[in-house]
């Protein structure tokens, strides 16, 4: 029996798009996402930024921390109280001193402005309107120093791999927890044209028992974004189609968008 659990999202407008509650559950978020593949990009924009950096959207900690280790001086953001917890108790762990801060990435203010502010792992992805988008924009330009810089990285939409996952649910990934319950995570789309959103279903089966999950993600599309950037006053320095810095093209799995804010006097 499945126990369809569709909550309304941590960043969302309205009542039709949004991301479920186990998506933001921190212990499987760690369990799903063990890799570092996107580490090196982030800690060398940060260094080059210098000074202190912001984390928007920094989750369970999962580049917050390392990049913490390597004497980056890193803050986190996150609207999610379990990813949140997890980060804290990692970082604890490990005797850093890390603030994660509880905020919704449209309307925060923390007081102090920073050389570097990014959102990775596609997170803005979950910001579905053009209005909420800008707000987030202004937050950033609010924060950010000047000749500061703003990364952010999201998907290069792709209808073939939307349209295959139409079908029928597909395995996404399989763990065993420490308590020695499987967990299998399966993954069903299908593209919602008018909002420009990717409905993604996330049919989690845990133990016994089964739950399905939304995990709606926002397309942008290349030159929408390229002029969603121009029209809120960031200039784009780079875009990327990778991590490793190569040239972003039609082919691209990801979109990299390394930004600074145009005209600007403080």
């Amino acid at each position: 029996m499945i126990d369809v659990r569709y909550t309304k999202g941590k960043h969302m407008t309205g009542e039709n798009y949004g991301v479920g509650e186990l998506i933001h559950n921190g212990d499987l978020y760690d369990y799903m996402n063990n890799f570092n593949f996107n580490f090196d990009f982030y800690k060398k924009w940060a260094l080059q930024a210098g000074g202190s950096v912001l984390e928007l959207c920094s989750g369970t900690g999962r580049l917050t921390i390392p990049l913490k280790q390597t004497g980056i001086d890193i803050i986190g953001l996150d609207i999610s109280d379990s990813m949140r917890d997890k980060a804290q108790e990692k970082s604890c762990k490990l005797n850093l001193k890390i603030d994660f801060i509880k905020g919704d990435i449209r309307d925060f203010n923390l007081g102090r402005k920073f050389s570097l502010i990014f959102v990775p792992f596609n997170s803005l992805q979950n910001i579905y309107s053009i209005q909420d988008v800008e707000k987030v924009f202004t937050q950033v330009k609010k924060h950010l120093q000047k000749d500061g810089l703003f990364i952010f990285d999201i998907f290069n939409p792709n209808f073939h791999y939307m349209l295959n996952k139409e079908q029928s649910f597909m395995e996404q990934c399989r763990f065993t927890r420490d308590d020695g319950v499987e967990v299998i995570i399966s993954e069903k789309c299908k593209y919602d044209a008018a909002g420009q959103v990717n409905r993604v279903q996330w049919l989690h089966k845990i133990g016994g028992e089964e739950f399905l999950e939304k995990l709606d993600m926002r397309c942008f599309y290349p030159l929408e974004m390229d002029a969603l950037l121009k029209y809120n006053n960031f200039e784009v320095v780079g875009k990327f189609g990778d991590f490793e810095e190569k040239s972003f093209e039609s082919e691209s799995a990801k979109q990299i968008y390394v930004c600074k804010i145009t005209n600007r006097k403080t």
